[in-house]
């Protein structure tokens, strides 16, 4: 949930870009880092369809669904969300008769508890797109799950798993296995972006444990929230960015001549030499920030 540059254009999902990644999956990519366009994810089998993420607003979700039914032809479509944040599927309600909505029990849980707040918040913060959230309704789930779910497509299996604590409470991965094994991590990874501390329920360690996790996993293709799709070197370098902050905030702890606000100073200005060309430097100040009062290490 990250604004990606100081200009603000409408968030549109650019369904003409869309490119297979591997036999029967197909992304639609956030290609010039718009704030709000996440990357979104068709996976067809011979006999069903996942659309990942639907974008910003019910007009994106009936676009991303277009899109999903000419790839598709007439067979089901589920609909998977990587987490509860309004770029990633605010607006899909508008979609919901015409799709099969599958989530993870704590991230409908999280959408109930905080969804109408962050919809306030952003018709608050960025009127000239409130436009874009009209008619948005938060609906249950067709099918939701514990722990994971397998989907078999036809030929295509996924599993959905909940992977939460990093970003958001109730962050999904979905992992493909097709031509390729292709891995959608929602913005557990922003390439080329500072890691988006949510709220108070995102932690740096737990997300750098998500990380390993998913290098485990040895994916072939991995699909960032936002920004350029890659392999598991896109993982590592997160990783790292995360690891990086982990053992300056203990150093100087240790070193004990500042105080917490000027550890928080010096690491947010570390962090940005050392990724000088990511966005979001006040983000690199909010990683910081989680791991030093109150403590999260």
């Amino acid at each position: 949930m990250s604004n990606h540059s100081p200009g603000l254009r409408r968030p549109i999902v650019q369904t003409d870009k869309i490119r297979e990644v591997a036999d029967g999956l197909w992304i639609i990519p956030d290609t010039d880092y718009t704030p709000f366009v996440p990357n979104v994810g068709i996976v067809v089998g011979t006999r069903a369809a996942l659309i990942v993420d639907t974008g910003f607003g019910p007009d994106n979700a009936r676009a991303v669904l277009r899109q999903a039914r000419q790839l598709a032809g007439k067979r089901p479509i589920y609909l998977t969300h990587t987490h509860c944040h309004p770029e990633h599927g605010f607006g899909a309600n508008a979609i919901a008769d015409e799709v099969t909505t599958v989530s993870n029990a704590v991230q409908w849980l999280e959408l109930q508890e905080k969804g109408a707040a962050i919809l306030r918040m952003f018709l608050n913060m960025l009127p000239p797109l409130a436009s874009m959230l009209d008619g948005v309704a938060f609906l249950p789930p067709n099918i939701q799950y514990n722990g994971s779910l397998l989907l078999d497509l036809g030929g295509v299996l996924v599993e959905l798993r909940e992977v939460g604590g990093g970003h958001s409470r109730g962050d999904q991965r979905v992992l493909v296995h097709a031509s390729k094994s292709v891995l959608f991590v929602g913005d557990l990874i922003e390439e080329r972006h500072f890691g988006g501390i949510a709220d108070n329920e995102s932690s740096v360690v737990e997300w750098i444990d998500r990380l390993s996790e998913f290098e485990a996993l040895r994916p072939d293709v991995v699909v960032p929230g936002h920004g350029l799709i890659g392999d598991s070197g896109l993982i590592v370098t997160y990783r790292e960015h995360f690891e990086l902050a982990v053992r300056r905030v203990r150093v100087l702890r240790e070193v004990g001549q500042l105080r917490e606000d000027q550890i928080v100073e010096q690491i947010t200005a570390e962090l940005v030499q050392k990724y000088p060309d990511w966005l979001g430097p006040e983000w690199a100040r909010r990683v910081v920030e989680n791991l030093t009062w109150p403590s999260r290490m």
